[in-house]
């Protein structure tokens, strides 16, 4: 077997068991991350249902809960829900017909959130409770199989790319391997000529062992500086890529909360608000000013102040959406839009959950922050469809929230006094 045919076959095996190996390694770390994001969207759905039914289980209005259970249900994944009081006994519950339940399923009741895995089900156990206080919890039963499916369809999808790009890239490698051993293959045929002539002059000429010591060492070296030129400069452009990735995230990046700021707000009004969007969707602009902040300053020192506001941040992205921008403007003043709403009293209906959110306290440092909000919300194309007049009649609706008492929030009115 000829030298070339020998180390494109070595090569060959090193490239086959590197891709395999990857590819094992990424199939596995694909199914715990997509497992995983499964998981973590059946918990936020399960947050969002024990908010809903906390009050029917307080209530004891089982009717209600079994409504609220069953809309859940409708999800194909969805095999099981439960809804337990603090003794552990079922309050109300759905359940697919062809799901069996087990012994297993009806663990003791506790207060931390559970994720368990049996083969292709997922078993969540999340607790209910209203004001820190524990009114029971919720059991749900996710069947696998269709995300297990579609996980499989990629894994295949990815196979079948590894496999040509491995069989382009064993077809480039013969021809350039062939190509960079040409000079010693025909430093070898030369010798070998020397050998069968025995000409001890033109090997002297040719195949002195200084001379050839000579020749490999300097394309050697040769192919040592192009390698380490091109890493210089492979390094390079990747350092000014995420130098300019860094830049683009800090000028959209409130520095302080990490949210979105006036330029990443300032955007996105100009896409929902353009006027070739047609028909545009009805889309809210909360603007949120907090009570009573420079007090906090004033008193307890600006650190106190920006664990404030970064609570508030932290405490308003957990029950928005994902569509949903909350920025900072600055100070104590935030923005949040709502790009495409149903109706108005969607977007009233959150900003009363986020006045009472702000209203539990806020604590640092043990100290509770006196901090209330006051928020003015302005619809589009209701109340205007140019970005600076939103803005202009969500601030003149959060100042009529001031004037109203604080502590509220206030929709837009033309014929509000200014």
């Amino acid at each position: 077997m000829s030298l070339v045919k020998r180390l494109t076959q070595l090569n060959l095996s090193v490239m086959a068991s590197s891709m395999l190996l990857v590819f094992s390694l990424t199939s596995i770390l694909l199914w715990f991350v997509v497992r995983d994001r499964q998981a973590e969207t059946a918990e936020t759905n399960l947050a969002q249902l024990a908010h809903n039914v906390v009050p029917m289980l307080v209530f004891k209005d089982v009717e209600t809960a079994s409504k609220e259970l069953e809309l859940v249900g409708v999800n194909k994944d969805v095999l099981f829900i439960s809804l337990r009081d603090t003794k552990g006994e079922v309050f109300s519950e759905y359940a697919k017909p062809s799901f069996v339940k087990s012994s297993a399923l009806y663990q003791q009741v506790g207060i931390e959130s559970v994720r368990e895995y049996e083969g292709v089900r997922m078993r969540l156990y999340y607790p209910v409770s209203i004001k820190g206080k524990f009114e029971g919890d919720l059991i749900m039963v996710l069947d696998l199989t269709g995300m297990m499916y579609w996980y499989l369809q990629l894994v295949l999808m990815l196979a079948l790319l590894i496999a040509a790009l491995f069989t382009g890239s064993a077809f480039l490698l013969s021809r350039v391997q062939r190509q960079a051993l040409m000079p010693l293959i025909s430093l070898s045929e030369l010798a070998q000529r020397v050998s069968h002539e025995h000409n001890f002059q033109l090997r002297a000429n040719v195949i002195r062992d200084d001379e050839i010591g000579i020749l490999t060492r300097s394309f050697n070296e040769l192919l040592k500086r192009v390698d380490i030129s091109q890493a210089e400069l492979r390094q390079q452009l990747e350092q000014e890529q995420a130098q300019g990735q860094q830049l683009k995230q800090m000028v959209r990046t409130d520095p302080l909360t990490k949210l979105p700021n006036r330029v990443a707000l300032n955007q996105l009004l100009k896409e929902i608000t353009c006027e070739a969007c047609n028909p545009k969707p009805l889309s809210c602009l909360m603007f949120i000013d907090l009570d009573n902040f420079k007090f906090v300053n004033d008193n307890y020192g600006h650190d106190a102040g920006d664990e404030t506001l970064i609570e508030v941040g932290q405490r308003i992205s957990a029950i928005i959406r994902s569509d949903d921008l909350l920025c900072r403007l600055g100070g104590d003043e935030f923005a949040l839009l709502l790009p495409s709403i149903e109706s108005t009293e969607n977007a009233e209906k959150l900003a009363a959950r986020i006045v009472t959110i702000i209203n539990q306290p806020i604590v640092v440092k043990e100290t509770v922050m006196p901090i209330g909000i006051s928020i003015g919300l302005a619809y589009t194309p209701l109340d205007a469809d140019a970005p600076m007049e939103l803005l202009n009649c969500a601030d003149d609706a959060m100042y009529a929230a001031k004037r109203a008492g604080k502590n509220n929030f206030q929709v837009f009115s033309k014929q509000a006094p200014v």
